[in-house]
């Protein structure tokens, strides 16, 4: 006996696997990836409300679930690769953490170039669409940014001049300051930002460069209290960073389910990450100062000149390895 479908039946179907709005109701899992803690105010404040606002508007369709540590294993500098191979959907890390893949990123890694956290991650997102799509492939940048211009942080010695940096081993966050720290004087560790609590404990490492936000929530300013400042609009360094779904997870999306990735990605988010850095880092800095555990340095525009000399060296060496 042929049974035929009546209009009754088939609305109920209709309504078991679609919602109103023509999301599927199986619910997609995206699982997110990262390196930093999970205390980190980029994940308490920005990829969290993130995750929120993703599945509300997709009515529960998509769940993203955040991994932070590397909880799901590999190592800091996998992260990119894990995204654009499918291992994880979605991928927070380091361009600088695989020296020479992007080489066009590290036009934002150049010594005294930043300003607010929330102005260079529009610029950084800007130039990345426009200037890196080919380097992006097999990935959907959500967002690209920067952090708030990192400090030196240092546990036995206070840097309050550039002399005081000499013999100094000090953690670099990439290929530039490395070379940009060498030039002065100091001996320039590489390492992810996972390594560092355990670096600076153990002596392996007299200091680092990082944000106070990144700092924080790593827990290593209770070691080192030494801070030194630079005056002036430009901060001593960023990092470009981005925050990648694999492509193919993108397209195996419904249309209705890509649009709320789309309307979650772009300029706007950049923005939004620079600002939840920008007011994390003044948070931290208003905590130590309160605390009265840590020691503040800075240095004034007057005695930048060696310090941005060296800038110049190693922007102009930069410029020289990428014309070659």
């Amino acid at each position: 006996m042929t049974i035929k479908p009546t209009l009754a039946s088939l609305a109920l179907l209709s309504g078991i696997l679609f919602s109103a709005n023509g999301y599927a109701q199986d619910t997609v899992p995206l699982r997110l990836h990262h390196f930093a803690a999970p205390a980190t105010p980029v994940q308490t404040e920005y990829l969290e409300p993130w995750a929120k606002r993703i599945e509300e508007q997709s009515e529960g369709a998509i769940k993203v679930e955040i991994f932070p540590a590397m909880q799901l294993g590999g190592s800091a500098p996998s992260l990119y690769d894990q995204a654009k191979d499918g291992v994880v959907d979605i991928a927070w890390t380091l361009l600088s953490y695989t020296p020479n893949r992007f080489p066009e990123s590290e036009a934002f890694d150049q010594p005294f170039l930043p300003t607010t956290g929330e102005a260079t991650s529009m610029a950084a997102h800007e130039f990345a669409t426009t200037h890196m799509q080919a380097a992006f492939e097999g990935v959907y940048p959500i967002a690209v940014f920067a952090h708030t211009p990192g400090k030196l942080h240092t546990r036995d010695v206070s840097i309050e001049s550039v002399d005081d940096l000499d013999g100094l081993a000090l953690r670099a966050p990439s290929k530039t300051m490395n070379r940009y720290l060498g030039l002065l004087g100091a001996q320039a560790v590489g390492m992810p930002m996972p390594q560092i609590p355990e670096a600076i404990s153990r002596g392996v490492i007299d200091g680092l460069t990082l944000p106070f936000e990144s700092a924080a929530a790593l827990g290593v300013l209770d070691i080192a209290q030494n801070h030194t400042f630079f005056e002036g609009e430009q901060g001593l360094y960023t990092a470009m960073m981005v925050l990648g779904l694999n492509q193919a997870s993108y397209d195996a999306l419904s249309p209705e389910l890509k649009q709320v990735i789309d309307d979650n990605a772009g300029l706007e988010e950049a923005q939004r990450i620079g600002q939840v850095m920008d007011q994390a880092e003044e948070k931290a800095i208003e905590a130590i100062e309160a605390s009265g555990e840590g020691e503040m340095f800075y240095i004034a525009q007057d005695s930048l000149a060696p310090w941005q000399a060296a800038a110049e060296t190693a922007t102009a060496q930069w410029i020289d390895d990428m014309g070659n």
